[in-house]
């Protein structure tokens, strides 16, 4: 069975937000070709190694390609553990003083922590200026992918983050006619599935995948209020709600295969979209998870919902690429961040992605009936920024290793929240 990384994720922001903004009234045009422009090499890092990640962005570097006839784009995509191999070559370039050009990351807090202050990024308004970006970005994208005023990201998507994805099949297999609503109903479906030899959830013993799937839980137990203010420091981790999360993944997971902590998550969203003893009837992923099943040819038995005690949520993430100082080639990194920005570049990459576009004036005929529904969603639902997008990196991975650790180890959701607490200090959230 082939292994597939999927994620993400996506990037992501710092705010919360609060509002939709009014659509442009005129579409940008299509890019030319540049009569003259940048030559060499442009070397982008990205976690896009397979699936529909990989299909879209072998489609916006077409666009590049077009657009760019006399440059090279080097795909310098490192796959595996939500983008965590590739941080950490980027981390080690970056301390070297040895750059990519750009490379994907997600915007929000985690950029601005561990690049931005430590000045490791230019500022970016010469190009939102010049590329119409104040104008065709919405004013909250823009805020959230800003320091102090300056935007320092080019945001190439936006995904939903919290979405159930459901085999049919496997549920009416046991009986169940609707896919559950509440934790509460989840429960009792599981047992149902349970009877019928049917695993009810999929999981996979990896941290980034351990804290991608807390945030799913985390969102069900706590309002907007409660849970931005884990992030700011208003609320502090030893809240109740923190163990509730943790009690509740615990608890579902024990609906997950016998074999769930053997099996490495590419291979179990390969189970998903296949017809296995092991295939999940439920998996909690973001819909980057479509762009894969698309590229699979899995339609036919997969549907989607809200995760439990989700409804009006609309948990997001988006991927972005910054300027590093001292880019060996900046003219072409300026050039790659202009494809990424333009509406032939989102048009054409976030369909095969499985995303919707950043732009106010993305072709909707070009999308499916699915990211059509969720752009209407980003429309009209309350938006909570991903956990990515709210805290540094170095509190992400602790989560995701402390939440694993708990699932696969000790079990104890006291001693999990005790550690949360102590990473939350750690990473200076609320300071």
């Amino acid at each position: 069975m082939k292994c597939l990384s999927l994620v993400c994720l996506s990037i992501i922001f710092s705010l919360a937000l609060v509002a939709c903004q009014p659509l442009a009234t005129a579409p940008a045009a299509e890019m030319p070709a540049a009569a003259e422009g940048p030559t060499g090499t442009v070397e982008v890092f990205s976690w896009w190694s397979g699936g529909g990640e990989l299909e879209g962005l072998n489609a916006i570097i077409e666009v590049f390609n077009e657009r760019y006839p006399n440059l090279e784009f080097d795909n310098a995509a490192i796959g595996g553990g939500d983008g965590v191999n590739m941080k950490t070559v980027l981390e080690t370039r970056m301390l070297g003083g040895e750059p990519p050009d750009s490379f994907q990351v997600w915007a929000g807090e985690g950029v601005v922590q561990d690049h931005v202050i430590p000045g490791r990024m230019e500022g970016l308004d010469f190009l939102y200026s010049e590329e119409g970006l104040y104008d065709i970005f919405p004013q909250s994208a823009i805020d959230n992918v800003s320091y102090q005023g300056m935007p320092y990201v080019v945001p190439v998507n936006i995904h939903r983050q919290n979405v159930m994805w459901y085999r049919t099949d496997k549920l009416e297999a046991a009986g169940i006619a609707e896919p559950p609503k509440t934790w509460d109903e989840f429960f009792v479906v599981a047992e149902k599935l349970k009877e019928a030899g049917i695993p009810a959830i999929g999981g996979a013993s990896l941290g980034a995948l351990a804290f991608h799937t807390y945030n799913y839980f985390l969102n069900s137990v706590t309002d907007g209020e409660t849970y931005l203010g884990l992030f700011d420091g208003s609320v502090g981790w030893d809240t109740p709600e923190v163990a509730e999360a943790l009690e509740l993944y615990k608890r579902a997971m024990a609906y997950a295969s016998d074999d769930w902590l053997e099996v490495g998550w590419g291979d179990q969203t390969e189970r998903f979209v296949g017809d296995y003893d092991e295939t999940p009837a439920i998996i909690l992923m973001g819909d980057w998870f479509w762009g894969f099943i698309k590229s699979e040819e899995a339609e036919a038995n997969i549907s989607w919902a809200d995760i439990p005690d989700h409804q009006g949520k609309y948990v997001w993430v988006a991927d972005s690429f910054g300027l590093p100082k001292n880019a060996p080639n900046r003219e072409a990194a300026i050039a790659w961040l202009k494809v990424v920005a333009s509406k032939a570049g989102q048009d054409a990459f976030n369909p095969q992605k499985g995303s919707i576009p950043v732009r106010t004036d993305g072709d909707a005929t070009l999308y499916d009936d699915y990211l059509k529904e969720s752009m209407e969603a980003w429309r009209t639902l309350e938006l909570l920024p991903f956990i990515g997008g709210l805290s540094r990196q170095s509190f992400v991975t602790d989560l995701g290793n402390i939440v694993n650790n708990m699932l696969t180890g000790h079990g104890d959701v006291a001693r999990a929240q005790e550690e949360l607490m102590q990473a939350a200090q750690d990473a200076g959230i609320g300071e």
